[in-house]
């Protein structure tokens, strides 16, 4: 594995919309970042999906599209698998207690799929959600062999599962190559068949509070 990712793709229209490059909207971005509760961020520009597939902490990127939104940011993809994934890949805090179910029903009739990937640790794993319901979710690690193993495997799955079961991912490294083939799914192909990939998102950064960022400000800190 040589590749980090942390994003979340919704839409109503999965025949590879994002792959298209739709235009983004800064205007849809601001007013869609509040109605998920993602409220202590401040805009600051905007990046490309290759830019920020892999979000530095206190960072948040929204792609905000006509038919679709995409999400980078180093925990919210974590709300969207179990409790033992999730723990193992963020640790026990939920900030955003409201989240998954807020992008859920933004999407009430489409498709949400989260994934992550750590080349570190060998960390991958997806989790695909259709009109709000669980349809499949998956995730394994090095030191941790296969966390979740739910749902019926997608078609995206097969060429990978036909090779290798999926209890022996680990052991084949081909985590990765999983992840790629679902995500797909939403790009059109794989993510590491693009030369890059342009699809524009706004960029916003956490906002800091109480008396250390007072502090911080006060001796021109950020």
């Amino acid at each position: 594995m040589g590749w980090k990712a942390f994003a979340l793709f919704a839409t109503d229209d999965t025949a590879g919309y994002f792959g298209s490059l739709p235009a983004h909207s800064s205007e849809l971005a601001e007013h869609t970042r509040i109605k998920l509760g993602l409220t202590p961020y401040d805009a600051i520009g905007t990046q490309t999906f290759d830019q920020c597939m892999h979000p530095p902490k206190r960072s948040l990127f929204l792609g905000a599209y006509p038919r679709g939104l995409v999400i980078c940011e180093p925990e919210l993809p974590c709300y969207f698998f179990d409790d033992k994934p999730r723990r193992r890949i963020s640790g026990t805090r939920i900030e955003f207690q409201q989240f998954e179910s807020n992008l859920l029903n933004h999407y009430p009739n489409g498709e949400v799929l989260a994934i992550v990937l750590h080349s570190v640790v060998n960390l991958w794993g997806y989790s695909l959600y259709s009109k709000g319901q669980l349809v499949r979710s998956a995730a394994g690690a090095s030191d941790d062999g296969l966390m979740v193993n739910v749902g019926v495997p997608l078609p995206e799955e097969e060429k990978i599962l036909r090779k290798c079961p999926i209890d022996r991912i680990d052991e084949e490294g081909l985590g990765e190559d999983l992840v790629f083939d679902v995500t797909a799914r939403f790009l059109g192909m794989r993510i590491d068949e693009f030369a890059e990939i342009n699809l524009e998102m706004a960029e916003y950064k956490r906002k800091r509070s109480g008396p250390a960022s007072f502090i911080k400000k006060f001796f021109g800190g950020t």
